[in-house]
């Protein structure tokens, strides 16, 4: 094989890779929102963090997301006491985890195909979620706003 043909198929191999990346369907989670849709692109298994202070308990909530599918999936949720709209017991089929910080309710098979929720402020609420490293201040971004988050699937371009 000559160094041209080579060098061809390589360059070949690299455009189609290219093109397979950017036409590609992947998952977005999406927030609507009074002012439109932000998106975020979710790499598949990629773990989807929702934080915030619970309003009748003040206690730090997490709900854990996974997307497939279309649908948002609860992973799991944490939780530092369970009392007034907190879960209480196991979520059938499911678990619950105790750890020094946390209660974990894992499993349950719950999933939608989007989510409403209200955002809150600095002073109430203090809503977070995290994709990756990444920490999108909702409260800041979105004060007193209700937002919807769903899925779409959809290429780059």
């Amino acid at each position: 094989m000559t160094k041209k043909l080579k060098f061809t198929l390589v360059g070949l191999v690299f455009l189609f890779a290219l093109a397979y990346l950017l036409f590609a369907p992947h998952y977005w989670l999406c927030i609507s929102h009074e002012g439109g849709t932000d998106m975020f692109l979710i790499p598949v298994g990629q773990k989807i963090f929702l934080s915030y202070i619970h309003s009748l308990e003040r206690t730090p909530v997490q709900d854990v997301f996974l997307l497939q599918g279309g649908q948002i999936w609860l992973y799991e949720e944490r939780v530092k006491s369970h009392n007034a709209g907190l879960p209480a017991f196991d979520q059938y089929p499911g678990s619950l985890v105790k750890t020094e910080d946390w209660l974990i309710f894992r499993g349950g098979r719950r999933h939608w195909m989007n989510i409403r929720c209200r955002v809150g402020n600095a002073a109430i609420g203090k809503n977070i979620l995290t994709i990756g490293k990444t920490n999108h201040e909702l409260y800041y971004r979105y004060p007193e706003q209700p937002v919807c988050l769903f899925v779409v699937l959809k290429s780059i371009l």
